[in-house]
């Protein structure tokens, strides 16, 4: 039960809130401009903090993310970064680097869908990998099961495609040249959703990629997601995933098309990883001139720093620059606060002269800066809001994980520090300024301007700290 103090309190506040808003309600002007410039400051700085939480400070959506590298092949010599892996590099880096607990490949494309019992097609984004790339990511199969290494067990060669890539999850004939089982499928949960209307029926029954029938094993997890860089020629999420049934250790050193994650084992440095794929690549240059004379080169590279390694200066530049603007605005509501203040020192001095203490002149005032404060954090999250839809329609192809920026409540309480430091910085300075009237000058001078109103050095200080920022 709240004791008498605590009561005391809560009623002074209330009574401080009610005469905040009276004031603002007699002057509407001061109180409008001063909001309304707040909330811009605010609502700026929001927006862009949204962009650097979702692409810069939000963990990846994987078990341990921490762990998880992009394994890049850079041909040095011919100024080309990210190119992909062919399928024998890729078992040499499988069978030789210790420094990963699992190393996995995969592709993305387009195949003809059919659903069962269905003849109608359509065109669907599918992925192949090697069987173990869930498990690499941590990612969960929410309703059914996972690949199994047995789903790679590539074709016989009569079943190779006429460009030596094998179909992806092709069968040998069974007993008696009998028509093979089919491979094995997983949905992406939108997919699942949107085709399937969410039904886990469907597990267990066959569908139809190109010519090719496949059995539904599993559906991942809603938030699944590959997190490439967008410059990289990988879509982020499948439909449908097939095992990649290729046989790595016969398989083409020219024909590149995968791309390569790997997990570090716990304790393992990405400075260790690096040393095992530069002496694996050296000892491909060294077997195959045309590496050699490619320049090639491994560059192990944390999953998230390789996908915000482009944009991040950019935002960072855009984040300091919102900051500024929020800054100015504190200069300009503080300057509107000294001259309001210089308006009211009779006020003030009649306050004092009653028996009001510095620090209760000094409570009211900041009550109103919180006030306008808070008033201005809702009117910049409308800001910040309508600044990220714009954002989402524009739809930059260069900023990863696009998606995700929203305003969420991290976003929100964002705003409100924005604005509880706000207050410090544009609410502190000219309430203790206008807590110290000379009481007996002023009430002689009946009116006449001077204490606060004399105080012209400290607005023309408020002025040039906006000028300066202005320019920077």
């Amino acid at each position: 039960m709240p004791s008498g103090c605590q009561i005391r309190q809560m009623t002074t506040l209330l009574t401080d809130v009610g005469y905040a808003l009276r004031l603002f309600v007699k002057k509407p002007a001061f109180a409008l401009t001063a909001i309304f410039t707040l909330a811009l400051g605010i609502g700026a700085a929001s927006a862009i903090f949204s962009v650097v939480n979702a692409v810069l400070l939000r963990p990846l959506p994987y078990a341990e993310p921490d762990r998880l590298v992009h394994i890049a092949s850079d041909m040095r010599n011919r100024n080309v970064e990210d190119f992909p892996w062919p399928p024998a590099d890729f078992h040499d880096l499988r069978t030789t680097a210790s420094a990963f607990s699992g190393v996995a490949a995969l592709v993305t494309g387009r195949q003809v869908f059919i659903s069962p019992g269905q003849t109608e097609a359509e065109q669907v984004n599918t992925g192949a990998a090697t069987p173990n790339l869930f498990r690499v990511l941590g990612a969960r199969i929410v309703t059914g099961s996972d690949f199994t290494e047995a789903d790679g067990t590539p074709p016989p060669p009569q079943q190779q495609a006429a460009d030596g890539q094998p179909g992806a999850g092709a069968r040998q004939l069974g007993p008696g040249n009998a028509p093979p089982p089919p491979a094995r499928t997983i949905l992406s949960h939108q997919f699942f959703e949107r085709r399937f209307g969410g039904d886990p029926a469907i597990v267990g029954t066959v569908v139809r990629l190109g010519d090719q029938p496949f059995e539904v094993i599993g559906v991942l997890d809603p938030g699944f997601e590959l997190l490439y860089p967008p410059g990289i020629n990988v879509e982020a999420v499948p439909d449908l995933w097939t095992p990649l049934a290729v046989d790595f250790a016969s398989g083409s050193r020219i024909n590149v098309f995968l791309r390569v994650i790997g997990r570090l084992k716990e304790g393992v440095t990405i400075e260790a990883a690096q040393r095992e794929t530069d002496a694996l690549a050296a000892d491909l240059r060294a077997r195959f001139p045309i590496k050699n004379t490619a320049g090639l080169h491994f560059r192990v590279e944390r999953m998230h720093d390789d996908l915000v390694r482009e944009v991040r200066p950019v935002i960072v530049a855009l984040m300091g620059a919102v900051t500024f603007v929020l800054l100015i605005a504190c200069a300009n509501v503080a300057n509107l606060l000294l001259v309001r203040a210089a308006s009211r020192e009779r006020e003030l001095a009649v306050r004092a002269a009653l028996g009001s203490t510095r620090w209760r002149i000094v409570r009211q005032l900041l009550t109103e800066s919180l006030l306008l404060s808070g008033l201005a954090i809702g009117l910049g999250l409308l800001f910040a809001w309508g600044g990220i839809r714009l954002l989402l329609s524009l739809g930059p192809e260069n900023l990863p994980r696009l998606a995700r920026v929203s305003v969420d409540p991290i976003v929100v309480t964002f705003a409100a520090l924005a604005g509880l430091v706000s207050v410090v910085l544009f609410g502190l300075i000219p309430a203790i300024r206008a807590s110290r009237p000379d009481v007996m000058d002023l009430l002689r001078r009946s009116g006449r301007t001077g204490g606060l109103a004399s105080g012209n050095w400290l607005r023309s200080t408020v002025v040039t700290a906006e000028v300066a920022l202005s320019f920077v």
